[in-house]
């Protein structure tokens, strides 16, 4: 449901009351956009958040019906997971199978996320060097995960400057796919129905944000479904998982490098961004393009990494640039680096920031464990996945390269950022002097298996208050 204020100076308010997830759990959420920052056009209702939809139910009835094209994209943290619901043991990266399952189940194509990861990497690494180079805002963090996005936005939104300006990588592949993919084969925006596999119950809420649609208004990703829902899906079939023979992505976001399979772990997309930003401004390919520093599940890692002279680089330096990062596992460790800022006791470039624990492979969509192990076997699961590629770079994907070169000329572009981008707003309790109240976000009595239920604008605030010293397999398990 929504409802839009329109003041005499141009300002709009936008409530949204939606379901986020298909458990159930109702959120409240408050957009507000000035003159000239609001949409064009009032958003269809293919785009605006319904509580009522059950995503589940329509992806079967298009799968059946084929009266659309239906892409499945796969995230990177769901191969190492869904193996776990379907009869394999932890730990266990079942790419192939997955791809198997997904074509047995009527999806006319299979995309990896891992190439859009890739080309995040290219926008927001590009975009740090930008500001590393220019004096812009810094420390830049990451806007890949909603969770951390939605805390920013509604919590502190003084942060709002600081964050990368980057689409996550499932947003960004489907705005390619419905924008340059489906002129490929030749099908208009509104033919195409993309399904994004995701280990997180929050990513139907990004996907459900008002501004990410085509210029026609069609959604840029139609579905979210989690790792769970495909096993659901994959067994209701009688799917012999197991015994499935293994099959490869389709060519056109087929190719994803050990870069963008790491996206799926705490301290991977910071470790896939060093890779490129190190490599593309210092002129020098490294040995081994492995950055332990940031690895590991701790709640706080921090690394200083060298970027070498390079006077013809993005950087134009002509003596070492020393770059300070830092990792935090976790909302309450993210406030714990956001307090450093704040203070001035930190000079971090770049910080990254998952809400879940374990990043990805900890998300809320994910397949529940008593296994005490089983972040590691997840994350150690990425990690081999990343060993095996031989392309293990983001810059180095000749798919990248292609969409580049082809269609968006080059990272940053206008068309890029046209694609690729996006903005925030601050939307926070008690923000906004209005007459007429929000309405209040009814109580949840749904169990969401360890899943922070937010009834209101300030549970989430008060979420990442709490110790974060608690271990992440208790809250991945509880």
């Amino acid at each position: 449901m929504s409802k839009v204020l329109c003041f005499p100076d141009g300002f709009l308010l936008l409530w949204d009351l939606y379901c986020s997830s298909n458990s159930g759990r109702l959120r409240f959420g408050v957009r507000a956009f000035k003159e000239g920052e609001a949409p064009a056009a009032p958003a269809p209702i293919a785009a605006a958040p319904k509580p009522d939809v059950d995503h589940i139910k329509l992806v079967q009835e298009q799968l059946a019906s084929k009266s659309r094209v239906t892409i499945a994209l796969v995230a990177p943290a769901v191969r190492v997971a869904i193996g776990e619901d379907l009869g394999l043991p932890a730990g266990v990266a079942a790419t192939g199978k997955l791809v198997t399952a997904l074509r047995l189940l009527g999806f006319d194509y299979v995309f990896d996320v891992l190439a859009g990861a890739d080309i995040t990497i290219m926008e927001e690494g590009t975009e740090l060097l930008h500001r590393i180079r220019d004096g812009g805002v810094l420390p830049m963090f990451t806007s890949c995960c909603p969770g951390w996005i939605e805390f920013v936005e509604k919590c502190d939104p003084d942060l709002i400057p600081h964050l990368s300006t980057a689409k996550s990588p499932h947003m960004m592949e489907g705005a390619l796919i419905k924008e340059y993919f489906s002129q490929k084969i030749g099908k208009s925006d509104s033919e195409l129905s993309l399904v994004s596999i995701m280990p997180c119950v929050r990513k139907q809420g990004e996907a459900d944000r008002i501004h990410f649609q085509t210029k026609t208004g069609a959604r840029e990703v139609d579905h979210v479904l989690t790792t769970k829902d495909i096993a659901n899906m994959i067994k209701e079939r009688g799917i012999d998982f197991e015994s499935l023979p293994e099959s490869e992505f389709d060519p056109f976001m087929g190719i994803g490098t050990g870069a963008g399979a790491i996206f799926g772990t705490t301290g991977g997309v910071m470790e896939a961004a060093l890779r490129t930003v190190v490599e593309v401004a210092g002129g020098e390919k490294m040995e081994k393009p492995v950055y332990e520093a940031v690895r590991g599940l701790d709640g706080v890692r921090e690394a200083t990494v060298t970027i070498p002279a390079n006077p013809d680089g993005p950087l134009h330096n002509t003596e070492p640039v020393d770059v300070h990062v830092a990792v935090a596992n976790g909302l309450g460790n993210a406030k714990k680096i956001v307090k450093k800022v704040e203070d001035g006791t930190a000079n971090y470039h770049f910080v990254e920031v998952m809400a879940c624990p374990g990043g990805c492979i900890g998300g809320g969509g994910q397949p529940r464990s008593k296994d005490k192990e089983i972040l590691q076997k997840r994350q150690s699961a990425l990690y081999g996945v990343d060993e095996r590629k031989t392309l293990r770079r983001s810059h180095e994907n000749p798919i990248v390269r292609e969409i580049y070169g082809e269609y968006l000329g080059e990272p940053c572009s206008e068309k890029a950022h046209e694609l690729l981008h996006t903005h925030y707003v601050e939307c926070g309790p008690g923000k906004f002097d209005i007459t007429a109240p929000p309405p209040e976000a009814p109580a949840c009595d749904i169990d969401l298996e360890g899943e922070e239920c937010l009834t209101s604008e300030n549970e989430l605030c008060e979420m990442s208050s709490s110790s974060a010293e608690s271990s992440d397999e208790d809250a991945l398990r509880n």
